[in-house]
């Protein structure tokens, strides 16, 4: 197992357990979250597509802001440089970890329980 795929294992966990928040950013279909001064940031280049690509892209900063390293997954329509192509054991956590932002980034689970509860009435 190589760093990205402990990274990416860990950013997982983290998430899943509510241990790690992710924030919106800009463009849509991107979020941020930071461990000490290091920013992730996870984003699905097809967000807002009628379709979507399937694609999802991990970018890691170090505490000056440069990329240090990206990770992205092939998509229908464009292929990734081998230096960041993701494995398809990577694709699956990029897929899984994005969902999991997007869902801790927009607070999902308070939505769907204030609508359940205004249904009720």
């Amino acid at each position: 197992m190589n760093d990205l795929d402990k990274i990416l294992e860990g950013l997982v966990r983290r998430t899943a357990d509510g241990k790690l928040q992710w924030s919106r950013s800009v463009p849509s279909g991107e979020f941020v979250t930071s461990i000490d001064a290091i920013s992730i940031v996870i984003r699905d280049p097809s967000e807002g597509l009628t379709f979507g690509s399937g694609r999802y892209q991990l970018a890691i900063f170090d505490d000056e802001d440069d990329a240090v390293a990206v990770l992205e997954s092939d998509g229908l329509f464009k292929s990734v440089p081998n230096d960041r192509r993701a494995t398809p054991d990577q694709t699956t956590q990029l897929g899984h970890l994005y969902e999991l932002a997007r869902r801790s980034a927009l607070n999902t689970q308070a939505t769907l329980e204030k609508l359940a509860k205004a249904l009720e009435a």
